[in-house]
């Protein structure tokens, strides 16, 4: 599967999420196979303030997350994918690394 395909696969592209009254635009900076060594996906995750009137605006904040390749391509992300990824945001991590081998 080409990286184009695997960029794809990730459904929460440019989606916005809200916590502690700061908007947050989740990107997608990259997406690494590590087959066949290893049968994982890393997903680069930047989350970046949506723009505003506020001079306090929190930096960007960065998250790794770990995949099962196998698993993931055939059955695809989770429906709880939003409500994992506004449970790291709540953290308040800065640069955070999940492995998730249950997608």
């Amino acid at each position: 599967m080409s990286e184009f395909d695997l960029r794809s696969a990730f459904p929460l592209k440019d989606k916005t999420f809200v916590t502690s009254n700061v908007r947050w635009i989740c990107r997608l900076a990259e997406v690494s196979d590590l087959r066949p060594d290893a049968d994982r996906l890393s997903w680069y995750l930047v989350f970046e303030p949506e723009p505003g009137p506020s001079q306090n605006a929190p930096a960007v904040r960065k998250l790794e997350i770990v995949t099962s390749a196998t698993h993931l391509l055939e059955a695809g992300w989770g429906q709880d994918l939003p409500d994992r990824i506004v449970e790291w945001l709540l953290t308040g991590e800065q640069d955070g690394r999940r492995e998730w081998l249950d997608y």
